[in-house]
């Protein structure tokens, strides 16, 4: 039952996360024939009013755009599955302990209450739950991190220079 259902959630995590990387594929197996010309032609640049005083030219390739966002899509369906999957992990890990506890303070003040049960069930979901989550909680930092970076490297960001510390000292990127 445990093997069944941990199937299920990997087969459920697995198509959530293959279904926000879709678009770029189907994309990708067009192939240039089935994009129209049109899109291709660029305008001189030299033209008067083509370019308004205060606005920059947009020079980032269409393709480049919708690859970006194609990634982006997959890191933010990656991350949201796995922090939920952390979530729900921790939070099925605190509600068995939760009714230990419940269980052993009642005992303690004298009560005469069967508490097998609730000792069976949070003997065998807490271990599996705690793993779940410190399972989950790897790739949902591993994820967040990939998704920050990308973040950063959003088409048509202005790039500004930025200074580090790096192992051979201080570092100027650009």
């Amino acid at each position: 039952m445990l093997a069944r259902s941990c199937l299920t959630l990997l087969l459920c995590c697995t198509s959530t996360l293959a279904a926000a990387k879709e678009p770029a594929q189907v994309a990708a197996a067009q192939g240039p024939v089935a994009r129209p010309l049109a899109a291709r032609n660029v305008e001189p640049a030299n033209q008067p009013g083509l370019i308004s005083p205060g606005k920059e030219p947009d020079i980032v390739p269409p393709d480049y755009k919708r690859d970006w966002q194609s990634e982006q899509r997959f890191l933010q369906a990656g991350t949201g599955v796995s922090w939920a999957l952390a979530g729900l992990g921790t939070i099925g890990f605190a509600v068995p302990l939760g009714m230990l506890n419940r269980c052993n303070q009642a005992s303690d003040r004298g009560a005469m209450i069967d508490c097998s049960q609730e000792r069976r069930t949070a003997g065998i979901m807490a271990p599996i739950l705690g793993v779940l989550t410190i399972a989950a909680l790897v790739p949902a930092v591993m994820f967040t991190r990939r998704l920050v970076q990308h973040d950063n490297k959003k088409p048509g960001k202005r790039q500004r220079a930025a200074l580090g510390v790096n192992t051979g000292g201080l570092v100027l990127n650009f």
